[in-house]
């Protein structure tokens, strides 16, 4: 359905088709807003990965590092 089905709905006085277009309208609205905002989403962590530091197991890591990283 389209905005254009919900225009006609209402000028005829079908609420209920008018109701049921809109829903629809919406629905794909929505649905193409997030698609949008998950592919951004999705593209902003390859772009933006930090490769983690491997401590071992035997290395100590500073108290500066811890705070700086938020862990202290």
């Amino acid at each position: 359905m389209s905005a254009e089905n919900f225009v006609n709905a209402l000028s005829q006085g079908d609420n209920l088709e008018a109701e049921t277009a809109f829903k629809s309208v919406m629905t794909d609205r929505v649905a193409n807003a997030l698609e949008t905002k998950r592919k951004e989403v999705a593209g902003s962590f390859v772009k933006n990965h930090i490769p983690e530091v491997e401590v071992e197991e035997n290395e100590e890591v500073s108290s500066d590092w811890l705070a700086w990283k938020g862990w202290a």
